[in-house]
């Protein structure tokens, strides 16, 4: 092992070298170009300032800097410049209204040509697949918002609760699982995925994360031979497995729609209806066509799975480390809807809840650093030119945190968003807050690239929470020798791009006994509907 770390770092050593060269050569041409007016921390030669970066917290390193340098700066990593943003209207002004121009994305350089697809939708630049795989995911998720998902997080939040209640110190785990299988269910009828779904999402997020493969810091190390790369190999089959995994799901969901077996209520369906509506009866499609389509839904499984496990692991730490507010939000479910688990439909008349879910994820940002946008093209902004290829980073962390918009940053305060001495408050309170518009929407991107995704996460965040609160008190565990409350660091998180919690103590324990025959009765009651 010591010897193959040898040769691995005299293979580096070639591409570390050209690249100090390059960084070297192009000092001249920088000197002759216009001098930038974005402040920002020291800059080092070649490696710009990544020395002192922590890979696991790089947003706390951001707002550190927001703090010294303000809401816009600049700063570098190996070569790569970056514009920083920690201001919603700077955000807005870049990444909307010049959208054309910024609307890039970046490479990840421990993933293989995600930037030409088809594989990750959201990943990819802006071309004719990119297009297509938008279109067309656009138009699947509004249809299915129209009803609601046709009850799927409500069928699979009744086996949820029951999972919980027999077990409830596995609700880390459980979570995810309860994603993975919403959206197994709604993309090809087979909620026996959802576990590999959350296993397939962690490796895919772990590669993209600079918490990652070392490649994602250090670029050249990509560059090393295959043979001797363990990057690249890891990241073959890695890439391999997943998209045999997505191709297998959508031949065996086509072997049933053909088979009169698929139900219209998955993507799958809308899809295959589709192509015969074009004429394409039997369903025969080349293998370059199974493969975009595959990855098409198979992305959207995938990142539906991503982007709630760890928001709803925040609500659940946030209910159990509030308990105020827990009671008020228990108070208005019982005053709504009785002995019967919320739904979709009790959205209107539970705003406290809402309010309390929309405050996890600005309290806890699921994706703290947003999703990088690239500039396509050299252009003047603000007086500096900004080169083709600069990444532009709207920090959520930081935006989440500015205190003329969320006073009180570092605490929890659903109330902002529920009086009207907050400057987050929205009426009508029958409509706001929710997770499809009105303020706070930055948590889901920018402009051409804003997330697909609001209504699922909209609804499935609020079913699950309130289900949750409805049948069970959430409360802090003891140490059983000391019997003094177990401290937990409520920032601890896996670092990836897209964060989930580290594991936290958490007890669950049900309302009442009759809450719990009611939790038992209706996971019997569709049983018959669930795949496991």
């Amino acid at each position: 092992m010591e010897g193959l770390r040898i040769i691995i770092f005299y293979l580096a050593v070639p591409s570390l070298l050209f690249s100090a060269i390059g960084q070297i050569l192009s000092w001249r041409k920088r000197a002759l170009a216009p001098k930038k007016v974005f402040p920002g921390p020291t800059q080092f030669p070649v490696v710009g300032r990544v020395h002192d970066i922590n890979r696991h917290g790089f947003w706390k390193d951001l707002k550190r800097w927001a703090d010294q340098y303000g809401p816009v700066y600049r700063t570098s990593m190996m070569g790569q410049e970056f514009i920083v943003i920690s201001d919603i209207k700077i955000a807005e002004e870049i990444l909307v209204k010049r959208g054309h121009i910024y609307s890039g994305r970046a490479q990840v350089r421990a993933l293989y040509d995600h930037k030409s697809g088809p594989a990750y939708l959201a990943l990819m630049d802006r071309h004719d697949t990119w297009m297509r795989q938008r279109k067309w995911v656009h138009a699947a998720m509004a249809d299915f918002h129209r009803q609601h998902f046709f009850g799927a997080i409500e069928r699979e939040t009744k086996r949820f609760l029951a999972v919980l209640l027999m077990d409830p110190a596995k609700f880390h785990s459980y979570i995810r699982e309860h994603s993975g299988r919403i959206m197994g269910r709604l993309a090809w009828d087979d909620a026996t995925q959802g576990n590999y779904s959350g296993y397939s999402a962690d490796r895919t997020l772990d590669q993209m994360s600079i918490s990652g493969p070392m490649v994602n810091v250090l670029e050249p190390l990509w560059k090393i031979p295959h043979a001797l790369n363990p990057w690249r190999k890891y990241e073959r089959e890695r890439e391999d497995t997943q998209r045999a995994w997505w191709l297998n799901c959508y031949k065996v969901a086509k072997k049933r729609y053909l088979q009169g077996d698929l139900p219209e209520t998955t993507w799958c369906h809308r899809y295959f209806s589709g192509l015969q509506k074009q004429g394409n009866v039997e369903l025969v499609e080349e293998l370059k066509d199974e493969i975009f389509a595959s990855c098409m839904l198979g992305f959207q499984n995938l990142v539906g799975v991503i982007t709630i496990c760890g928001p709803m692991q925040f609500f659940f730490m946030a209910m159990e480390l509030n308990p105020e507010w827990q009671k008020k939000a228990q108070e208005e479910i019982d005053r709504v809807c009785g002995d019967r688990m919320p739904t979709t439909a009790d959205s209107p008349n539970l705003p406290t809840v809402r309010a309390c879910l929309k405050e996890a994820l600005r309290w806890r940002s699921g994706t703290p650093l947003g999703v990088p946008h690239q500039c396509e093209e050299d252009n003047m902004w603000r007086g500096e030119l900004v080169k083709k290829g600069t990444i532009i980073l709207a920090v959520e962390w930081n935006i989440n945190r500015v205190p003329e918009m969320y006073p009180d940053p570092e605490n929890y305060h659903p109330e902002r968003y529920l009086e009207k001495s907050w400057p987050t408050y929205m009426e009508p309170l029958s409509r706001y807050p929710n997770f499809r518009e009105g303020v706070g929407m930055h948590t889901f991107g920018f402009g051409r690239r804003t997330c697909l995704g609001q209504h699922i996460v909209d609804d499935e965040m609020f079913v699950t929470g309130a289900a949750v609160l409805w049948g069970f008190n959430l409360y802090r565990k003891k140490c059983p020798l000391t019997g003094e409350l177990i401290e937990f660091d409520t920032e601890a998180t896996n670092a990836h791009v897209i964060l989930e919690t580290k594991p936290f103590p958490c007890g669950f324990e049900p309302r009442s006994a009759k809450r719990a025959e009611q939790i038992m009765a209706q996971f019997v009651d569709v049983q018959g509907e669930l795949r496991f």
